[in-house]
């Protein structure tokens, strides 16, 4: 097999360069024509059977693509039949409950007005990785065949189809990898891979994105060690197998979606140095990695892991792994299930093969009620009656998404089943229940609450420009906000450079902070969702260029139409004391109310940790906000003058990687708005 160095062009456009061989299977027209009979021939039909017969209709008799030259082949033509099957059902589920014509209304208008978000998540989910490497597809079919509920056939019908295609792929592609796993379970390193891949792409055809590809260094170690001891790779080998592995995650989306996560840890063994090695070599936004921190972690691989961001390849997480297991602890995991945690997305943690926590489901935008504080026009006569509004305010809207979601969640089993995906899960087939319809042990619906800075900042504002200082009226205050701070220039300033800031170790800032947490955190995760379990509340903020312009004018200064503040960091260029000040802010607030997970970013300049003293200090910075009760930790390290160079010279920058939010792009991909948030957010720093 050729060198991944000489085939990487190659391999990075294997998707968009696909061409499904004509002669392989049936066109669209041919799958629909087949599908449309199956359907009149069964008009009563489960739609969990309904799916399961259309996917195994496309793994059996979809076009696939011949790939003899790479280590990996696995794919299918679906023809967008699957993706025209969930609009129907969306549309008609919609239908039926609301008359008015649906729900997307609805979404858009909450999101802008209301400041919440709520959706069928479908975005973020993974298998049970042990159970599909222990099983593979032979024993995942004798399981679900274990039943005969309508589920349990549907599952049977989806591995049956996919043992079909792994022999059509195998022969097709001359990979004896997936001739393989036709036959039984994965026994080699290559085949637990092939096992990992194709899974995780027939999952995506039915319709879920698997953000999570599990804990790479435990899955794999036990192949690994096996293929080392009876000579089939070498080190070396193995390194060329999973470069040849990672670039298809890259390859599908050639960076530009939120990234798949590869964990590592808590426990480090010899695959978790291979993999670093690997990651560092290869130098792309995509995959990216998550690292499960302990006091633990050997203090040679910490500094491999530094060395790594340090040199640019930012797209790893360093997550408190006693903290995070205390948190899911706490809301109702077992310790020994908690354990068994990875990141179900950017940093969301939940129980690898017993929780489906769709942690992207829902959201609250914080400063939204503070707006509405401001636009409601009554008179508040001290900050305390004001403050008390914008707790109702969120309180209502808290109340009001969480019972918007919930009607989704009822309408997911008949909009969306999950049949092969679910499968997985011993539970479900336990239950003979989708995972749609609360299957698992733990069905979290997870909720992102967002801009907690900009809240912050925005209500401190209120109080030291209206209430302690009396520098304007509430009024004056809703006509400069109004008017987007046009001929209010020295009010703004005020706001701006006098008010508190979240970030800072200021007191009056971080009271506010700490109170806010308190109050949303247990109020989120003590409401019911609808399949059994709770909300869980996560305390981060993404796409923060795309939300801010949905957003006026803030109290604190920030225009109309800019960014937000990201994750948990300090509004951009108002942490004006430093990292250690910034981490004293955030360390304040109790981690453990935020079971989805927490992050903080931090930027520092690159003369702060070049050379050996460099990486040590960066090595102290990730210890020191894991010992101090922080959750997840992430960094970019940049001159601003390479960015301003990058923006005005993208193709002398390929390579120029930016974490961004819970994901890894490069600069060059961003848009103009995204680059300037990293280019001030250097400036402050520089």
């Amino acid at each position: 097999m050729e060198l991944f160095a000489t085939a990487r062009e190659r391999l990075e456009k294997q998707y968009e360069c696909a061409v499904y061989d004509p002669a392989s299977g049936l066109d669209r027209a041919g799958l629909q024509e087949l599908f449309a009979a199956h359907r009149a021939a069964h008009p009563a039909e489960e739609r969990v059977l309904t799916k399961a017969f259309l996917l195994k209709l496309i793994f059996t008799h979809g076009r696939i693509v011949p790939e003899p030259d790479n280590f990996f082949a696995g794919k299918v033509d679906h023809c967008g039949l699957l993706v025209d099957l969930r609009k129907e059902w969306h549309a008609d589920e919609w239908s039926r409950q609301d008359k008015s014509g649906g729900m997307a209304g609805y979404w858009a208008a909450d999101a802008q007005n209301n400041g919440v978000r709520y959706m069928i998540d479908v975005s973020h989910v993974a298998p049970d990785w042990p159970s599909v490497l222990r099983l593979g597809f032979t024993g995942l079919l004798e399981r679900a065949r274990t039943g005969d509920t309508p589920f349990h056939r549907a599952c049977a019908m989806t591995y049956e189809g996919a043992i079909a295609l792994c022999r059509r792929l195998g022969a097709a592609s001359a990979n004896s990898a997936l001739a393989a796993l036709a036959e039984g379970p994965p026994r080699t390193l290559h085949e637990a891979y092939q096992m990992a891949y194709i899974f995780h792409d027939l999952a995506e055809n039915e319709g879920e994105e698997v953000r999570s590809m599990g804990r790479f260094d435990q899955l794999f170690i036990d192949y690994y060690r096996r293929d080392l001891a009876e000579g089939r790779l070498t080190r070396d080998d193995a390194k060329e197998l999973t470069k040849y592995f990672w670039i298809a995650f890259y390859a599908k989306y050639q960076g530009k979606r939120f990234g798949k996560n590869f964990c590592f840890g808590p426990d480090i063994n010899e695959l978790s140095y291979l993999g670093m090695e690997v990651y560092y070599e290869m130098n792309t936004v995509d995959p990216k990695l998550s690292l499960r921190v302990t006091p633990d972690t050997p203090a040679d691989f910490l500094a491999l892991v530094a060395r790594t961001v340090r040199d640019g390849r930012t797209g790893i997480v360093m997550l408190n792994d006693d903290m995070i297991i205390r948190g899911l602890i706490r809301h109702g995991r077992l310790p020994e299930d908690a354990r068994e945690y990875l990141p179900i997305g950017c940093y969301e943690p939940a129980v690898q093969g017993k929780e489906v926590a769709i942690s992207g489901a829902t959201g609250l935008y914080l400063p939204r009620f503070v707006l509405k504080a401001m636009e409601d026009g009554r008179d508040y006569p001290d900050f305390t009656s004001f403050k008390a509004a914008y707790y109702d305010y969120l309180r209502a809207g808290t109340l009001h998404m969480c019972e918007m979601q919930r009607r989704c969640e009822v309408a997911w089993p008949k909009v969306h089943p999950t049949p092969f995906l679910a499968g997985s899960f011993p539970n479900c087939l336990r239950t003979g229940r989708d995972y749609s319809e609360g299957g698992v042990e733990y069905n979290s619906t997870g909720c992102v609450i967002s801009y907690c800075a900009q809240a912050v900042d925005s209500l401190a504002a209120v109080d030291f420009l209206v209430y302690r200082e009396k520098l304007c009226t509430l009024a004056e205050l809703r006509q400069a906000l109004a008017a987007n701070w046009s001929g209010f220039e020295k009010l703004r300033l005020a706001a701006m450079n006098r008010a508190p800031k979240w970030g800072n170790n200021d007191t009056r800032a971080d009271e506010l902070a700490v109170e806010l947490a308190r109050f949303i955190g247990p109020f989120l995760n003590s409401q019911p969702n609808a399949r059994g379990g709770h909300f869980f509340a996560s305390l981060y903020g993404q796409l923060v260029v795309e939300s801010g312009k949905r957003f006026g004018a803030l109290p604190d200064g920030r225009l109309a139409g800019e960014p937000l503040s990201k994750n948990m960091d300090a509004c951009t260029g108002m942490d004006r004391r430093g990292v250690t000040a910034l981490m004293n802010s955030v360390l304040k607030i109790d981690m453990t109310d935020f079971p989805c997970g927490t992050c903080l970013d931090i930027m520092l300049h690159p003369s702060a940790v070049t050379g050996d003293d460099g990486l040590a200090t960066l090595v102290a910075i990730i210890r020191a906000f894991i010992a101090g009760g922080g959750s997840g930790l992430q960094f970019n390290i940049f001159d601003v003058a390479t960015l301003r160079d990058a923006q005005l010279h993208p193709d002398k920058y390929a390579n120029l990687q930016v974490r961004v939010c819970g994901w890894n792009a490069r600069f060059t991909d961003l848009t103009p708005e995204a680059q300037q948030t990293f280019i001030d957010q250097a400036a402050a720093t520089a």
